[in-house]
């Protein structure tokens, strides 16, 4: 199966790559994290706003094929209830948060928290064994810990325990949830995903990889991945094998 992973938006537009090549994928997998630009990007409101709206007209015109996941910085708008949780305060002024939160009720079903395909799980920040024993979570299949990640919104002790953020991230819980652990977490094969014994293999963004070039240019650094995890937070769209689990950069023609 080949699948085109597109990780944190943040109102950019590298997602377009994926109508380009939406007919030679079987899939389209967006891990979340489509608002909130970073502030060096200089995007606006209005910008990221009218990003996401095409966005959604895209996964509407291929329901079929387009998988659109939620992350955390996603969750303050979805959720009043996980805002007043987290004590999110909107980066922009109430009027956009509530704009922002009016167009993500009204298309409420397109958005889970996890989606697996070929046995491979796709979150937003990728979940760890350590998470689930905290949570006390033992699901018995991959599909069980879908359903369980996917229900989490749904309850307010759900959304407690996607609000689990680790000292990676300045938190204070052992461990970070699905949609705040830091690829620090997972890289290390202490902390790899095992379920029935059997090591699970992951795909997802949420940690950011730049530096600075010599020119004082701000340049995208390589995915994190190991045999078991890919962390592809670059502002890059990819294509994932998932028979051979290697990935390869799609770039916008």
């Amino acid at each position: 199966m080949k699948i085109i992973v597109l990780p944190d938006v943040h109102g950019r537009k590298f997602w377009e790559v994926a109508r380009e090549h939406i007919n030679e994928c079987d899939r389209v997998v967006f891990v979340g994290d489509y608002f909130d630009p970073y502030d060096f990007e200089e995007v606006s409101v209005v910008y990221a706003i009218n990003n996401f709206r095409e966005i959604l007209s895209f996964a509407r015109e291929y329901p079929e094929k387009v998988v659109m996941l939620l992350g955390n910085h996603d969750m303050p708008y979805f959720s009043e209830d996980y805002r007043a949780l987290s004590s999110y305060h909107c980066r922009w002024s109430p009027e956009w948060h509530s704009k922002i939160a009016a167009i993500l009720a009204a298309n409420r079903e397109l958005f889970k928290m996890a989606h697996v395909e070929d046995d491979i799980l796709f979150t937003h920040a990728g979940c760890s064994t350590k998470w689930l024993k905290s949570i006390h979570a033992e699901p018995a299949s991959l599909d069980e810990l879908v359903a369980t990640l996917n229900a989490l919104p749904t309850t307010e002790k759900g959304l407690r325990q996607l609000f689990m953020v680790s000292h990676h991230r300045g938190g204070r819980n052992k461990a970070g949830s699905c949609i705040w652990a830091d690829v620090d977490e997972l890289a290390y094969a202490s902390m790899d995903l095992h379920i029935d014994g059997k090591a699970v293999k992951q795909v997802f963004g949420h940690t950011l990889q730049v530096e600075y070039d010599r020119r004082g240019n701000l340049v995208s650094c390589p995915p994190i991945t190991n045999p078991t995890m890919k962390m592809l937070d670059t502002r890059c769209a990819y294509l994932l094998d998932t028979e051979t689990f290697e990935h390869t950069a799609l770039l916008n023609a």
